[in-house]
């Protein structure tokens, strides 16, 4: 079947394509400076002295003497400043109100990785979204936020595999191959975890894969539900800029449902099934809080415990069927 996903275009496709052969096969070693500089050296970079920026440790290469002309930051921590753990290069800066465009520039840069390297390791996206491709010893990144900013990292992993996924950064979600993800049900849901912060950190979640998932471009369908009881869930899925969401856990447990509560709720009852269509989530964030609102009334008018909560999911996109997981939501994740 011939490949219809686009394609995007790039201004310098030629000049990022050399970038990522030069990144690609550096071996950094144990990640100091003096391993880094000795294993750039060969391609002409030179780095100018360290400054303190934000808690960490930067050094800048010189004009002309770095990747992209010379653009390009070394970081390492405070508390170890000859310790490297990411080099971070500055791609292109892209309008921040035309997504469209920013989309399409993106595209292109995951084309030109996905020739040189192969299929990526993860998707994933806090607001703007990343691929990450896995080398040894580093992973290569390139991800996009919503200020309009595009970044190649290479990050430090052997030290701690997950290194390149963590934090709020690019915590929200994240989806690949069940190899890659932790042990399903190995997590327990946070000791401190009240069903206000579950909507709360769902409603963040829905934000960023309202806004990511179109970028790939790929469609996402997510399950929240019991651990014990599989017919007591809810669930949501993309379908083009839209949201929808499902309280589909009525169908195996009439009993519980309220129709004058549902239809008050902000819930329509479509063919025996009570939904809610949310058009052009990309842009609005006041659909996934609405959205998470919903799902999480449902999920506790089920009956379920919140100790008993699991999810799960899917992305689909660019011929890739994924695993999906929500490390930021804090709650474990099931493989039904």
């Amino acid at each position: 079947m011939k490949n219809t996903i686009p394609r995007g275009s790039w201004l310098e496709a030629d000049a990022f394509r050399k970038l990522v052969q030069e990144i690609a096969p550096l071996r950094l070693g144990g990640w100091s400076l003096s391993e880094f500089e000795r294993a750039t050296s060969a391609l002409g970079w030179e780095l100018e002295g360290p400054s303190e920026v934000a808690g960490q440790i930067w050094r800048q290469f010189l004009p002309r003497k770095g990747p992209m002309g010379g653009y390009g930051t070394v970081v390492a921590d405070t508390s170890q400043p000859e310790q490297i753990h990411t080099l971070r290069i500055p791609v292109v800066d892209m309008p921040a109100d035309d997504v469209r465009h920013a989309a399409d520039m993106v595209r292109a840069a995951w084309w030109i990785m996905e020739e040189e390297l192969g299929p990526p390791t993860l998707w994933g996206g806090n607001i703007g979204p990343w691929m990450l491709w896995r080398r040894p010893g580093s992973s290569l990144i390139v991800y996009s936020d919503s200020a309009g900013h595009m970044d190649l990292e290479l990050v430090h992993t052997d030290a701690d595999a997950d290194a390149a996924a963590r934090g709020d950064s690019r915590g929200s979600w994240r989806a690949t191959d069940p190899a890659h993800l932790p042990p399903a049900l190995a997590a327990p849901a946070r000791t401190s975890t009240r069903w206000d912060e579950v909507q709360e950190r769902l409603h963040r979640a829905l934000c960023s894969l309202n806004y990511d998932t179109p970028f790939f471009p790929g469609r996402f369908i997510l399950h929240l539900g019991s651990a014990h009881d599989p017919q007591r869930f809810v669930q949501c899925w993309s379908d083009g800029l839209d949201l929808v969401i499902e309280a589909t856990g009525y169908v195996h447990h009439p009993e519980l449902a309220d129709p004058a509560r549902l239809t008050e709720s902000g819930w329509k009852l479509s063919h025996s099934l009570w939904q809610r269509r949310f058009p052009d989530a990309m842009e609005e964030s006041a659909h996934s809080q609405a959205a998470a609102r919903m799902l999480v009334g449902e999920l506790r008018n089920l009956g379920i415990d919140l100790a008993d909560l699991v999810h799960s999911g899917t992305m689909t996109g660019r011929g890739r069927d994924f695993h999906l997981d929500l490390p930021a939501v804090g709650l474990r994740r099931s493989q039904s």
